[in-house]
């Protein structure tokens, strides 16, 4: 990971903790993957960490203690709280996590309700309650699992391919359903991309389709039990599941959202069934004015699941609203 720290330089205690952080880093060139931002009320440094999210970067930000009431009080007679609502409060929104460095502090910033994604490490600059060594593990076990959030947002256009072909081949059984040329994209692959790759399928309720299409295919993918990994995901986020198992009963619920990578799974799955009548599907969608949207999400499938021609009960439709459904699916998991 790499990981950028910005922080009022001339404040001696947060530089100190920096350079903690910084002994147990690799330096980096390029782009960051995440910024660690220090501290609330430089504007120079939440503007240039605001420039950075807009490229791709992760925000993670430690207030050191500068949101508590007393001292946003204090600020607040000698700064116009239009000035802190406009720029401090949208950066903290926008973090993926706020670090706390102990209890009271973790109870001011709930307090706030700016953002629920919270956690405690205490700062070993300040207090012995906690060594150099562990303050570094628990901030880097942070990083790690803001980068293990929204996975899809960080995979490459290879990475998708794979999971689509990976998914067909799980779904159907048979890698002959799959392109030839699969092979060429896992050499691109590396355990990051991976990692990417099985989070997201985890995210999404269809890892086990996925570890099926591995079989398949004959791939050998790194092990990673992505059942224990830590993530943040969305305050409403629930594991992905469908209730009926008909292509008009999973249409509907796609219908009523939100859109999930499991339910074009079962609806692939159940458009290739032997018993899937085209001209039935058709009729009873058309009953339930479900059929526009439906050629939608068919589109969809040709995209996500590799979904062949012979299974198309209808033409896809490819639209803005089409763009509106793909643009939900893919940002579902999005904090």
């Amino acid at each position: 990971m790499k990981v950028l720290h910005l922080f009022p330089e001339d404040d001696r205690l947060i530089a100190a903790h920096v350079a903690l952080l910084r002994e147990r880093e690799e330096p980096f060139t390029g782009r960051p993957d995440i910024v660690h931002v220090h501290g609330c009320w430089r504007y120079a440094v939440v503007r240039q960490a605001m420039r950075l999210h807009r490229e791709g970067a992760r925000i993670v930000m430690t207030p050191h203690g500068q949101l508590e009431p007393w001292i946003v009080n204090q600020r607040r007679l000698t700064e116009k709280l239009s000035k802190t609502i406009l720029w401090q409060r949208r950066m903290i929104e926008n973090a993926y996590v706020l670090i706390a460095q102990g209890p009271m502090e973790l109870e001011s910033l709930a307090a706030l309700g700016w953002n629920p994604r919270m956690e405690t490490i205490r700062n070993a600059v300040v207090t012995n309650s906690i060594t150099p060594e562990a303050m570094c593990q628990h901030t880097q076990e942070v990083y790690r699992k803001v980068m293990d959030s929204d996975t899809i947002e960080l995979m490459d256009a290879d990475s998708r391919l794979l999971l689509a072909q990976l998914l067909k081949a799980g779904i159907t059984g048979d890698k002959r359903w799959v392109d030839e040329h699969f092979s060429s994209l896992t050499s691109h692959l590396n355990d990051s991309s991976w990692r990417q790759l099985l989070v997201y399928a985890d995210h999404e309720n269809v890892r086990a389709v996925v570890d099926r299409g591995l079989h398949v295919l004959n791939i050998r993918a790194p092990y990673i039990e992505t059942a224990h990994i830590k993530s943040y995901l969305p305050t409403a986020y629930q594991l992905p599941k469908v209730e009926n198992h008909t292509v008009v009963g999973i249409t509907s619920e796609m219908h009523h959202g939100p859109l999930t990578l499991r339910q074009l799974v079962e609806l692939d799955r159940a458009l290739r069934r032997d018993d899937a009548n085209d001209e039935e599907i058709v009729d009873q969608l058309t009953e339930k004015r479900l059929l526009r949207f439906f050629r939608r999400i068919l589109r969809l499938l040709q995209e996500q699941t590799l979904l062949d021609e012979g299974f198309l009960p209808a033409d896809p439709v490819d639209d803005s609203q089409t763009a509106r459904l793909r643009s939900q699916l893919l940002s579902h998991l999005r904090i």
